[in-house]
């Protein structure tokens, strides 16, 4: 493992939970990074939905992590009613895994996601400019591609009422290392401030 040594004598779980939170730090900003796509799950009235996102946002003070949603969608709808989050991370280099969990806080038309507006390239600002709602049913793709053709600039700023902002506060963190010689697994619980607990766990 890169930046903890682990053997019989350094088993440091403060060091290993920093290093979690540099990793997803690293999602955030390094497009090429195994953590700036993870799978995201929250639940529904049959169970639970499950979706690969991008990580657009991760702080280790705030124990935050984010993503951007059209608030048409029924994620956005679900975490209404439920906010209850799970994150999964997983690179398959360092064989480390990362499970995260929490509670949701919702942004749209406030500073938090105006500001996250202004980032969001022209290309991507598409996605929210649809008139057609997500997941709802269409009788060609085609009709898709061709109305992402005519956006405009001028266009792509209508779909800032369809933008939003989840982000995550996150209450608990599970790492688990596959190691070849010997797995190994802990635990952290936060407090409302943000320290934590931590505790070894048998993998």
């Amino acid at each position: 493992m890169e930046s903890i040594k682990m053997n019989e004598t350094l088993y440091d779980l403060p060091a290993i939970e920093s290093d979690c939170w540099s990793r997803i730090m690293d999602g955030v900003i390094q497009s090429s990074h195994p953590f700036h796509q993870s799978v995201f799950a929250n639940g529904n009235t049959i169970g639970a939905n499950m979706r690969m996102v991008v990580l657009r946002k991760a702080s280790a003070t705030e124990k935050t992590v984010s993503l951007y949603t059209d608030i048409r969608s029924s994620k956005w709808e679900e975490l209404q009613k439920n906010q209850s989050i799970s994150w999964l991370f997983y690179d398959h280099e360092s064989r480390i895994q990362i499970r995260l969990s929490g509670k949701a806080s919702l942004h749209q038309n406030d500073e938090l996601a105006n500001h996250s507006w202004d980032n969001v390239n022209l290309n991507s600002r598409k996605n929210y400019s649809s008139i057609l709602i997500p997941s709802s049913e269409i009788n060609d793709p085609k009709d898709i591609l061709q109305q992402n053709l005519d956006t405009t600039t001028k266009d792509s700023e209508e779909g800032k009422e369809n933008f939003g902002v989840v982000v995550t506060n996150i209450l608990w963190m599970e790492w688990l290392w596959l190691n070849p010689g010997c797995h190994y697994k802990a635990k952290f619980i936060y407090s409302k401030n943000g320290e934590f607990t931590g505790s070894w766990l048998v993998p």
